[in-house]
């Protein structure tokens, strides 16, 4: 019993650290900071931070949100990256079933957890870490013992549903700009590889669900964007969001 409580706890600490580099990572990435600049710091006063203000959530809660020197305003982006980290975690323990699996599906949720962080900032996403989430997705999809099949059914599962979303895309853009003959799109190619991705993982059923419960969580922030008249709207956190909703579901499903 002791031993599955330090399990869990073990899993729960390494959930927030790794939720609070994504956060760190997406913030250097947006603000144009030098990505392998030593230990964190203050992007206003550009303070290194102390060892406890590097402690997850605590410090957040302690420093109540701001530098303890020039008292600017911490994310809460990054306290909240830091929480979900730790559900990121627990999911990516309940869905898969070997260590191999585990690993790479841990990593693949984290690494959406930042171009999800990125996309919200730039409505844009670095293509060497998008392809990085597709090269893990693919690592849990191919399977040791069946390789060669494997990697042959998740290519082809990604590739149909990227035609399919590519060809919906199309066929939306056609319908909407028939008349105005604008030449805007919605969906970027960086949500088109990452559900591709996800593809490979889940399913193209699954992944279809994924994608349409990313379009319905979408409509308010779409409405509230057409308001202020924004053009873009980041779409992959909402992707990100969704398939996290059908992990759940599906481990659950599958414990019960």
């Amino acid at each position: 019993m002791a031993n599955e409580f330090l399990a869990w706890l073990f899993l729960g600490i390494l959930g927030a650290i790794l939720g609070s580099f994504c956060a760190s990572f997406a913030s250097r990435i947006c603000e144009k900071k030098p990505l392998l600049k030593g230990r964190s710091f203050c992007f206003s006063c550009e303070r290194k931070l102390t060892i406890l203000e590097l402690v997850p959530i605590f410090s957040y809660l302690f420093l109540k949100g701001r530098c303890k020197i020039c008292g600017v305003k911490i994310p809460f982006l990054a306290f909240l990256s830091e929480i979900l980290g730790i559900f990121l975690m627990y999911i990516a323990f309940f869905y898969t079933q070997n260590l191999k699996n585990f690993v790479f599906f841990a990593i693949f949720l984290f690494v959406c957890l930042s171009l999800s962080l990125i996309d919200l900032k730039l409505k844009a996403v670095p293509s060497i870490l998008l392809w990085f989430a597709f090269f893990c997705a693919f690592l849990v999809g191919v399977d040791l013992d069946y390789i060669i099949d494997s990697t042959a059914y998740f290519f082809f599962d990604a590739a149909v549903f990227a035609g399919f979303v590519f060809l919906l895309k199309s066929f939306v853009f056609f319908l909407k700009n028939f008349k105005s003959q604008e030449v805007e799109e919605n969906l970027g190619d960086a949500d088109i590889i990452l559900l591709a991705a996800i593809c490979g993982i889940f399913g193209f059923f699954d992944t279809l669900i994924v994608f349409f419960l990313a379009a319905f969580l979408s409509l308010p922030f779409f409405y509230f964007a057409l308001k202020r008249e924004q053009k873009e709207l980041a779409f992959l956190p909402f992707i990100s969001f969704a398939m996290l909703i059908i992990c759940v579901y599906l481990s659950f499903g599958r414990h019960l």
